[in-house]
Formats: structure tokens, C-alpha cells, sequence
């Protein structure tokens, strides 16, 4: 499970450079992190170092074993003005993939694996303003075409450096992933697929995606079964840009997380709400075979309270949860889904973890709506931890025992001699 533990660090953006110690609690993998463009090119082809405190970075990230998402942009108009002959100067793609050839040394020299990024979320940060199109991607839109050359450009320059790294999408709205893989200007060989998988006010928890099956911005495709149900929303993905490029692409979620005071499915979100859909969310993409997922984000710095640490320094209960989880499961394989198929959004779900002869239930109720859960005699319980980590005491049911499962997820470690029959039964 560890090796898909990522997060979006902060520390360009005014989080305290001491909070990298705390990565190696949590069993980080992978952090998303970068400098500005025009910072490491104030003139055209003036290419600059890492600055220091980047280069620090790296070398904490190596030491602890950890590899870097390294995101390109923003729009350098420093190095590259906009003129009346050349508006787009800015985010001119040539431009950007010499950039991401000088970037690729430089990690190569830091010594830290590391995937390339391009840009982040393009319908939002400058190029559909500049280039014009629809934020759904459908056509006519020439922000597309222009992302794709970036892609390509970027692709290119990168795989001349280093054939074997892989290059990265970045977007947030699922079906311009679609509109971006049958793209007829696709790098050959593509792969690599950024998304962000926030969900909306009308999804009860991060087992439900954020589109419906019928959403009209969508058409022509699909992007969800009738249920919504994440792994299927994967699964589509993955399908369409299969069909498409003949690659089997890998996706990388580099942002995933939840706002406090916003709301899902009529519920305002709280902390605690918080901590409990965030093991889900790790669970839930290492079964839908998510190459890692990015938490958004490890402080809450310039874009509010999405953090697990605050600004003051507080660690909230998700970074509790967090440790928790890599606590308890970093060390583990998700085996496979114990909990009934055909109930993937709704009622109480379920996955089995290993590690040798070790083995794990983890369980949680989708609607989050509390539910005893028996304990079944076979399983041979021998120890139970909330999402905090902290020890549960189940209670007396009958002959057996039981205990209450809700949003939150509980870790059910069996005994040596533990069969982890699915569902439980009662004992009476």
C-alpha cells in the first residue's frame, strides 16, 4: 500500500520547511512539489539551477526514499512577453518542453525518482483563457489542441533526456482526460494519465465520483457506471485511452481531497469527516489500480482548509488518520474486495490485507450511516484500531461479539488461525 502514499507538499507556498520530517510518518512515497517556470528561466534559454531551498528538498526526498511529481508551469511571460505576432509567447510549447528537458537533468542529478507534470489543470490556469474553447473540452475547443502540443512537446524533449520517465496529464474535469487520449496529435506511446478526482456536494463519500452517468457535459462518452462508483470511473478511463492508443495507461492522482465547510451529500464537512474518508480514498485507488494518490494537501498555506496540518501547526485528525493507515497498512498488499460487488457505493464495504501470513480487514459503512458489525468467530480477531489508530473494544452480541462500524474506517487484524469468511456471521 505504501508505495501509492503521496501528498501535495506546500513548502514554495509557505508551509514551514520543518514539516518535511513529518512525510516519514505518514510512509510517504510520493510528494507534489516544483519551482516556477519563470524563476528557473527569467531570460529564454537562461536556464537556472534548483534554488537552495528546492535543492534541499531533493535531498531530504532521497533520503528518505521518497520521488517527486514534479509539475511544469505556470505561463513564463518573463522570459517569453506576449506580442501581437505571438500572443501565446507565454505557454508556447517548444518553450516549455526545452524547460522539461532542463528539469529532467537536474532530477536525474538529485538522484530522486521522479514523474513529470504537464502544467495543472490547463481549462483553469491560463491556457483555455488564453487560447479559447469549452471547460469540458468538447469541440471546437483550441485549448485542447494547444495542451496536447504542450504534451507532445514536453514528451519529446523529456524522452531524448530520459527515455524511461514518465510524463503526465493534468486535469480535474474527468472527460477532457477522454477528449485528450483520442486526440490525433497524442505523443506516440503515451501513458501517463494526472487527474484529479475531487468529488461534489452530491457525493456521499469518495466511493461515488463526481459525474453521473448521464451528465450531458460528458456526451458523447460515459464516464460512470449508474451507480458513480469510482473504480468503474478508473475503469472506463483506462478503457477509452486503451482503445485509443493501444497503451494501457497508468494513472497518477495527484490531487484528492476535501475542504472543510463544504458540503457532501446535505452533511457539512468536518475534520473528523475528513479523516474518515481519507483511508477510503487510498483504498479505493490501490483497488481501482491507481499508480499513487496525492492527498490535497499537506498544509492548508494559500488555498484553505484542505490541509492535514493547519496553519497554526495543528495536526488535524486526517494526518492522525493518515499515520494510521501507514501504521497499519503501509506495510500491506490490498488483497482483494471481501464486501459485496454489486453494493460498491452504499452499505458496508470491506477489502482484505496481507503481509506473509498476516491478514487485515478493513471495513467502513459508504453512506456512513453507523451499523453493528458482528465479529465472526472464525476470524479470530485479535486486535481492533479505529481510524485514529487507538484501540476499539467491541461489544457482547449474543454468543459473539460486535462492533459498530460508520464513515470511519475500522482495521480488524485476525489471528494466526483467522479465516476471513465474508460476510460475518453472528455465531448464534
Amino acid at each position: 500500500m505504501r508505495d501509492g502514499f503521496g501528498v501535495v507538499v506546500k513548502f514554495s507556498q509557505g508551509q514551514p520547511a520543518s514539516q518535511i520530517d513529518l512525510l516519514q510518518q505518514l510512509g510517504v512515497s510520493w510528494v507534489r512539489d516544483a519551482v516556477n517556470w519563470a524563476e528557473m528561466e527569467p531570460r529564454a534559454g537562461d536556464y537556472q539551477p534548483f534554488p537552495p531551498a528546492f535543492l534541499s528538498r531533493l535531498k531530504r526526498y532521497r533520503e528518505a526514499g521518497i520521488g517527486v511529481i514534479f509539475m511544469l508551469g505556470y505561463a513564463n511571460a518573463k522570459a517569453y512577453p506576449a506580442t501581437a505576432s505571438s500572443p501565446r509567447a507565454p505557454i508556447a510549447p517548444d518553450a516549455l518542453g526545452r524547460y522539461g528537458a532542463h528539469v529532467t537533468r537536474l532530477l536525474q542529478q538529485a538522484g530522486v525518482p521522479f514523474v513529470i507534470q504537464v502544467w495543472n489543470e490547463p481549462h483553469n490556469y491560463q491556457i483555455l483563457k488564453m487560447v479559447g474553447g469549452a471547460w469540458n473540452g468538447k469541440p471546437p475547443s483550441p485549448w485542447v489542441d494547444h495542451y496536447i502540443e504542450m504534451l507532445r512537446a514536453v514528451s519529446t524533449e523529456v524522452h531524448a533526456v530520459s527515455p524511461s520517465t514518465t510524463v503526465i496529464t493534468s486535469e480535474d474535469v474527468l472527460v477532457n482526460h477522454y477528449w485528450f487520449a483520442q486526440h490525433p496529435r497524442l505523443p506516440k506511446g503515451f501513458k501517463g494519465i494526472g487527474l484529479h478526482a475531487y468529488t461534489n456536494d452530491s457525493s456521499p463519500g469518495p466511493e461515488v465520483a463526481a459525474p453521473y452517468a448521464d451528465s450531458d457535459w460528458a456526451r458523447p462518452f460515459q464516464l460512470v457506471d449508474k451507480d458513480r462508483a469510482f473504480e468503474a470511473a478508473i475503469a472506463r478511463l483506462k478503457r477509452h485511452t486503451r482503445r485509443h492508443t493501444g497503451v494501457d495507461p497508468e494513472v497518477w492522482i495527484t490531487e484528492w481531497g476535501f475542504k472543510l465547510g463544504s458540503r457532501h451529500a446535505g452533511e457539512v464537512m468536518t475534520e473528523d469527516r475528513v479523516a474518515a474518508f481519507l483511508p477510503r480514498a487510498y483504498v479505493l485507488a490501490e483497488a481501482a489500480g491507481v499508480q499513487a494518490l496525492c492527498w490535497f494537501s499537506m498544509h492548508d498555506a494559500v488555498d484553505g482548509p484542505y490541509g492535514l496540518i493547519d496553519r497554526t501547526g495543528r495536526q488535524r485528525p486526517a494526518f492522525k488518520a493518515y499515520a494510521a493507515m501507514n501504521r497499519l497498512i503501509g506495510a500491506h498488499t490490498l488483497s482483494h474486495r471481501l464486501s459485496e460487488q454489486g453494493r460498491r457505493t452504499r452499505g458496508l464495504q470491506a477489502y482484505l490485507f496481507t503481509q506473509g501470513p498476516r491478514k487485515l480487514i478493513m471495513a467502513w459503512q459508504a453512506d456512513n450511516r453507523p451499523q453493528p458489525m458482528p465479529l465472526d468467530a472464525d476470524w479470530s480477531v485479535s486486535s481492533l484500531s479505529g481510524v485514529d489508530g487507538e484501540p476499539i473494544e467491541p461489544a457482547a452480541h449474543g454468543k459473539g461479539k460486535q462492533v459498530l462500524v460508520g464513515a470511519a474506517p475500522i482495521y480488524i487484524e485476525l489471528g494466526e488461525t483467522g479465516q476471513p469468511t465474508w460476510p460475518p456471521r453472528t455465531g448464534e
